[in-house]
């Protein structure tokens, strides 16, 4: 793994088979593209049903409260839900015990906008997501075959996506 910093405004490639992970001290967050057109539907407390249309360049980011590779196969096995089996996204109502006890959160589009000083997996608005504290701050966008990313980045790398196939006997 080679650590790199950036700082301001920084573009990164990424292909459709990659991950790029920003890595601070207490959380990770990992980003990739969508690959394919696709719907998910987002559950609200209000009991709708709001359907996000995505292109195939735009942004899958999983943020997680840990480090690591226990973090690290947490955020990929859900890239996979969502990406591969379009999981929908709920969204917990204000203040409700079970966002203390959330493991990761997610968001999804063209731009996304890091802040850890609000409740994680309480915001409908998927422009916005809950971050640790040294990735708060940081705006990524998608662009053409890979992200651009506004802020000051520490570490990061890029990886392929795990793609281990199993055989039917």
């Amino acid at each position: 793994m080679s650590s790199m910093s950036v700082r301001e405004r920084q573009r990164i490639m990424i292909g459709s088979d990659e991950i790029l992970f920003l890595i601070g001290k207490s959380g990770e967050l990992g980003i990739v593209k969508v690959t394919t057109d696709m719907e998910l539907f987002i559950g609200t407390p209000e009991m709708e049903e709001i359907v996000l249309f995505l292109q195939s360049d735009d942004l899958i980011a999983v943020s997680a409260f840990d480090v690591g590779d226990n973090a690290e196969k947490g955020i990929k096995s859900m890239i996979y839900l969502l990406r591969e089996l379009a999981l929908p996204i709920i969204v917990l109502p204000e203040n409700h015990p079970t966002s203390k006890r959330l493991k990761m959160v997610v968001s999804c589009g063209e731009s996304i906008r890091l802040n850890c000083d609000i409740q994680p997996g309480t915001h409908p608005e998927q422009d916005i997501l809950c971050a640790c504290e040294e990735l708060s701050g940081l705006e990524i966008y998608a662009i053409d075959g890979g992200v651009e990313i506004k802020g000051d980045i520490q570490n990061f790398k890029v990886e392929k996506l795990d793609e281990e196939k199993t055989s039917s006997i």
